[in-house]
């Protein structure tokens, strides 16, 4: 059973840049329907009761790096369990990056002018 997650009020961060998934003879995973690589990339999820890092599946690597704002698309939780042992594995469409805002470039540029003092 796959469980889609409503992420509208969830801000997400990369933690750790995309790594591909390897599968226990150390090779690299494929999507089962287009033949894409596998690639996990952990996010931390940060809503209005706290914080919790994630690590997400995506077919394909995400062009994200470590510490970037992100937005997920259609992130779907899978419930597992193996030999006594279970968790969640989560799924997303694609991590894309959140465009910077340009009150926020301005005030970055104008801190960096006022910085140097005259």
């Amino acid at each position: 059973m796959q469980l889609e997650i409503k992420t509208d009020s969830v801000e997400f961060v990369v933690s750790r840049a995309p790594q591909p998934k390897h599968d226990n003879d150390g090779r690299q995973k494929t999507d089962r329907e287009t033949g894409e690589l596998l690639h996990v990339t952990e996010l931390v999820a940060m809503d209005e009761t706290g914080a919790e890092v994630i690590k997400v599946t995506t077919a394909g690597q995400p062009r994200v790096t470590k510490r970037q704002p992100v937005t997920v698309v259609k992130l779907v939780a899978n419930p597992w369990n193996i030999d006594g042992r279970g968790g969640v594995a989560f799924r997303a469409d694609a991590i894309v990056s959140v465009p910077a805002t340009p009150s926020s470039a301005t005030r970055a540029a104008t801190s960096a002018g006022s910085a140097g003092g005259s």
